[in-house]
């Protein structure tokens, strides 16, 4: 009896090693093309899991500022790290800047920013939106786009987001464009 209650024990250790050697990525984690991805807000958790990514670069789109965590994980592993201050698009009266919007654009897709993590809170309707205008900037149809955009967004899907990335024309400049880009 003595022996099982051992093995019992030594089991339950086992189990609890490989859980704290889990890699956990964080919420609304995706690839969008090679060398980048986007997600929600990254927690403590998923810290090992970006670092197997070799991030270069995370760029955080917010009208607000994140945990100290994040800001000394990025400095501890030599991240460039960007951060927008975005608002969110709501009705009736407030939409993201299209020019700002371009300019995170032109730094998401500059290939000496890749590996690049791109994300906001939860990962849906900021990053939702700027995955969208990457999306038209590849020549996908908008169908696919909003299904994509829906994909992530649940039941939280915000029709002035898809109206913003249907009507999304600004001009986006990238000196260094990865080979997957449409001219």
């Amino acid at each position: 009896m003595h022996t099982v209650i051992l093995r019992d024990e030594e089991r339950r250790l086992e189990i609890a090693e490989q859980q704290s050697q889990l890699i956990v990525p964080p919420l609304n984690f995706a690839m969008i093309a090679p060398g980048i991805y986007r997600s929600g807000f990254p927690n403590q958790k998923s810290h090992p899991f970006l670092l197997q990514l070799g991030l270069r670069t995370i760029v955080y789109v917010f009208d607000g500022d994140g945990p100290e965590y994040h800001g000394d994980f990025v400095a501890a592993n030599g991240i460039a790290f960007k951060h927008f201050h975005v608002a969110a698009n709501k009705e009736p009266f407030v939409e993201m800047d299209h020019a700002q919007v371009a300019d995170i654009l032109a730094q998401v897709l500059d290939t000496r920013n890749h590996p690049l993590l791109i994300h906001c809170n939860r990962g849906i309707r900021r990053v939702g939106c700027l995955v969208g205008c990457i999306r038209k900037l590849q020549g996908w149809a908008m169908t696919a786009i909003f299904d994509e955009y829906q994909r992530f967004s649940g039941t939280k899907i915000r029709i002035s987001d898809q109206e913003f990335i249907e009507v999304f024309t600004s001009p986006v400049h990238v000196e260094h464009r990865p080979r997957w880009l449409a001219d």
